[in-house]
């Protein structure tokens, strides 16, 4: 990825975040985007943070896992796998940890910190996967598997109480995600 990208989405999920800061302070005035105001359960940070971690990163892999097991076997997806390829073009080693945690981070911020605690999870899972709306109909698949992490994403929010979960399952997502598609030839 070019430079000029890079600073591009950089930018983008930047304003993505300075959005989810400014929601959250005209909404609840409050700044806090990485607690839930109404979790299900609310363990004290050290072992939130442990326990959203790992959980985070085992449904990220899961979903990872899930992705190679499609392309492999279905020609759809190994069409939207060369899309995305065409789409995105070579990607350093750096490139990829960039976007995953720039996306993560930012994305989570804002459908999980911001817009779930005010519109609800479903809501705010589907204006996650509307977000994701490809730039052809070949696209759609990802769309609807957008929505589907959204309505698990805001799941893991509200269960454990912070962003801690969500963001580790986005990184995970994207950083395998992104490393396949730059390196797996079908």
């Amino acid at each position: 990825m070019t430079g000029n990208r890079l600073t591009g989405a950089s930018l983008l999920y930047g304003l993505l975040a300075a959005g989810a800061f400014t929601w959250a302070l005209v909404d609840r005035g409050t700044l806090n985007l990485y607690q839930h105001p109404d979790p299900f359960h609310r363990l004290p940070p050290a072992l939130g943070l442990l326990v959203g971690g790992a959980a985070g990163v085992a449904f990220g892999l899961a979903v990872a896992r899930m992705t190679r097991w499609t392309v492999r076997r279905y020609a759809w997806a190994r069409g939207l796998h060369v899309e995305f390829q065409s789409l995105i073009g070579p990607l350093s080693d750096r490139d990829v940890l960039a976007l995953a945690a720039l996306s993560s981070v930012a994305e989570e911020a804002f459908f999980r910190g911001a817009l779930q605690p005010t519109i609800g999870g479903i809501a705010a899972a589907a204006a996650f996967g509307l977000v994701h709306i490809p730039p052809g109909r070949r696209f759609i698949p990802w769309t609807l598997q957008a929505i589907a992490i959204g309505f698990a994403l805001a799941g893991l929010f509200w269960l454990t109480g912070d962003l801690s979960a969500p963001i580790a399952a986005h990184f995970t997502v994207n950083y395998r995600n992104l490393h396949f598609i730059n390196r797996y030839r079908p």
